[in-house]
């Protein structure tokens, strides 16, 4: 029923929002569109955007980014203006540092760093380690008076994409359609992280090559296949996963699935 990017909303300053409903489940039914929204950071919306944004009506944003990333990029939605923002910091080690940190990080271990190693240990401790963050974002989106809602991070790649992917899969989304749309972020943010890639080359004195910052810049699907099979290895299937590995309550899953269904 859906096409991947049919769900894309243009923005001036938002490379990566889009709807993450609209495809039809297992069992034939069909993710509701107009509920959750996925995105980058929100700092640099025009009063254009802001137009655009208030139209979905949106009651809660769950921030996913750290304190650090919150501070030097702020978001232009606040929660004076109606909407309940919850900031519910998923560690992202790419984002830990500040920019002198992060220059000095890169002059001295430009040799020893390796991107696919440090990106796929983000993805293991966002699955296995901050359970108790994907209890706190689901839970709150189980309620009825929370949604629509929109979650976020600093490039809605990483954190956004893999707390997007385990409720479409929550829902029934075929695996291989999750794949998809989280894959879809690549597109969306290739000019971004043209720039970010242009500034890591002259944050590193040019010692770090295009082709080693390349796993930090795009999702790829062992990222997310890596943790998603070690999760049916361990609980058999993401709804038990999230009751058992995450401690969210059963009533919980229940409601959201019923609330994003139709």
């Amino acid at each position: 029923m859906n096409a991947i990017g049919e769900n894309l909303v243009k923005f001036d300053g938002l490379y990566n929002f889009r709807d993450i409903g609209g495809f039809i489940t297992n069992d034939g039914r069909v993710m509701k569109k107009g509920m959750l929204f996925r995105s980058d950071e929100l700092s640099r919306l025009s009063v254009k955007d802001i137009d655009i944004f208030n139209d979905f009506n949106i009651k809660l944003i769950c921030d996913l980014r750290t304190d650090q990333e919150r501070i030097s990029k702020p978001s232009k939605i606040l929660s004076e203006q109606a909407i309940k923002v919850k900031n519910i910091s998923i560690q992202d080690r790419s984002q830990e540092f500040t920019r002198f940190e992060f220059f000095k990080f890169l002059v001295s271990k430009s040799n020893s760093v390796n991107f696919e190693r440090m990106m796929k240990e983000m993805y293991y401790n966002m699955a296995f380690i901050n359970n108790s963050k994907i209890n706190e974002v689901i839970t709150l989106l189980s309620k009825q008076n929370h949604l629509p809602a929109l979650i976020h991070c600093t490039g809605g790649k990483d954190r956004t994409g893999f707390i997007s992917a385990l409720i479409q899969l929550l829902v029934g989304v075929p695996y291989h359609k999750v794949m998809e749309e989280y894959l879809y972020s690549n597109h969306l943010i290739e000019p971004k992280m043209k720039k970010v890639e242009k500034m890591i080359k002259w944050m590193s004195l040019f010692q770090v090559s295009s082709e080693k910052i390349k796993p930090m810049l795009e999702v790829r699907e062992e990222y997310l296949d890596d943790v998603y099979y070690e999760i049916i290895k361990q609980y058999g299937d993401i709804e038990n996963y999230l009751y058992e590995g995450c401690g969210i309550k059963k009533e919980c899953l229940s409601t959201l699935k019923n609330m994003l269904l139709e």
